[in-house]
């Protein structure tokens, strides 16, 4: 075991082998430097395994983990985390492949390290615009409310949650120890929501905001079909954590489940003038009333 090894940022990739780079170039910027660099590879299939050799391979920091299958953004974090853990890791630094993170970043994270296990960077795009992230998941519905960073406008440099964002996580080692590494099952959709309400049944989950990571592409509120399927299928993997510790309401969690169903329907229906949509959502909403959490193909 590392004992050495007091910060691992963990980096999910599948092709996008531009945007990775930046991502990794942003991390090994940083003012506060990590002491290892996790990049997991979810077996792209546009030569980004060869582009991350190329450039990091003479680096000590870097590691590079190719995977034999995509298992998915919770799938690869699921072997980040793991590995960062075993390995004896203080702090894990989750960060997606289309991110990059300002050079105070993490040194500013870190501040609050005395009131939180479980931190959060802001985010902007790269059209300018500031994504509004503070939220509140309601376990009684299985529901998150955006509050449109109400706390920073009305001057606090920090608020609690009790959601995850695997866009810059930082979370230390004891909160894995509660709640186990990210659920492979969900693949995309609700996962990190689902991970950061776990820890904040252990810690105070922290949004901050002055400590600024950069989303490499432009918001976008289309919706692939697949995305459709993952996001209703995953609400029955979000019921079982419910359950799990006691705060499932039948009753409230069917009512948001039926109203969700059809609000993601029409609406991304509408926006992509794809009927096809409806049926990735009905085979979502069937697969997760039978327990069935596999890959589909897109």
């Amino acid at each position: 075991m590392e004992q050495d090894i007091k910060i691992t940022a963990v980096v999910v990739t599948f092709n996008r082998k531009d945007m990775v780079l930046k991502c990794i170039q942003g991390v090994l910027n940083q003012t506060r430097k990590v002491d290892r660099i996790l990049i997991i590879d979810n077996n792209s299939t546009d030569g980004t395994i060869n582009v991350l050799q190329e450039a990091f391979n003479d680096n000590n920091t870097v590691t590079i983990v190719h995977l034999e299958e995509n298992t998915g953004c919770t799938g690869g974090f699921y072997e980040g985390v793991r590995r960062a853990y075993e390995d004896g890791t203080e702090w894990i630094w989750l960060l997606d492949d289309d991110i990059s993170p300002i050079t105070t970043c993490l040194e500013t994270m870190l501040k609050y390290e005395h009131i939180s296990k479980c931190i959060h960077p802001n985010k902007v795009y790269s059209d300018g615009k500031e994504f509004l992230w503070e939220s509140v998941f309601d376990p009684a519905t299985g529901a998150a409310t955006f509050m449109n960073n109400i706390s920073f406008k009305n001057g606090k440099d920090f608020t609690f949650v009790n959601i995850g964002c695997f866009e810059g996580m930082l979370i230390h080692r004891d909160i894995v120890e509660n709640i186990g590494y990210p659920d492979k099952r969900f693949f995309i959709v609700s996962d990190d929501t689902t991970y950061g309400f776990l820890a904040s049944l252990f810690t105070n989950v922290t949004f901050i905001k002055d400590a600024y990571i950069q989303k490499l592409v432009p918001l976008n509120e289309k919706l692939s079909s697949t995305f459709i399927y993952y996001a209703i299928r995953n609400q029955f993997l979000v019921k079982e954590y419910l359950k799990k510790y006691n705060l499932y309401n039948k009753k409230l969690f069917n009512v948001y489940l039926v109203s969700f169903f059809f609000n993601v329907c029409t609406k991304q229906v509408w926006r992509n003038k794809n009927m096809a949509m409806i049926r990735y959502a009905i085979k979502g909403l069937r697969d997760g009333a039978q327990g069935k959490f596999y890959k589909i193909n897109s």
